[in-house]
């Protein structure tokens, strides 16, 4: 039993240790990042040259909120004018839209007129000439007595 106290022991030893360790370098870790960043930033407010340009981009996002809020009022002071041309617009474009609809129906129906008169005659005639065709070939008398049926052959 004692023995495996030891053990124990000595393993809650190797780790409380083990676990000391990672806790200092990374205490030492941090601190050098802290010195380095502190050591950066006395460097940047000790620069003329930073100083400058830390000035001018403070000036510059100055101006760069300016011209948004500006930007935003013209937006906003249009947006009504906007509202008012869509609205326009869209009414004439719908007018626009049924107009040509109308103008699509009448010539559709125009050329359906147009497509008749032409049709219609042609029918007849055709008819009428298969008729005639017909006739001239029983008077002919190219039809024989085996041909005789009460079907027309064509």
């Amino acid at each position: 039993m004692e023995v495996q106290i030891v053990i124990f022991l000595i393993f809650t030893s190797v780790t409380l240790i083990f676990n000391s360790i990672v806790i200092w370098f990374a205490y030492k870790a941090f601190a050098n990042i802290t010195t380095n960043v502190t050591d950066t930033m006395r460097g940047i407010q000790t620069s003329d040259d930073a100083r400058a340009w830390l000035n001018a981009l403070h000036s510059a996002s100055f101006q760069a909120v300016a011209a948004t809020g500006a930007a935003k009022e013209i937006i906003t002071d249009f947006e009504p004018t906007l509202a008012r041309a869509q609205s326009k617009f869209g009414y004439g474009l719908a007018s626009v839209d049924v107009r040509l609809e109308r103008v699509h129906d009448k010539v559709r129906k125009r050329a359906e007129n147009v497509q008749n008169a032409i049709v219609r005659p042609a029918h007849r005639i055709g008819a009428t000439l298969s008729g005639v065709q017909e006739a001239l070939q029983y008077l002919s008398g190219d039809q024989s007595a085996g041909d005789a049926n009460s079907t027309l052959k064509r």
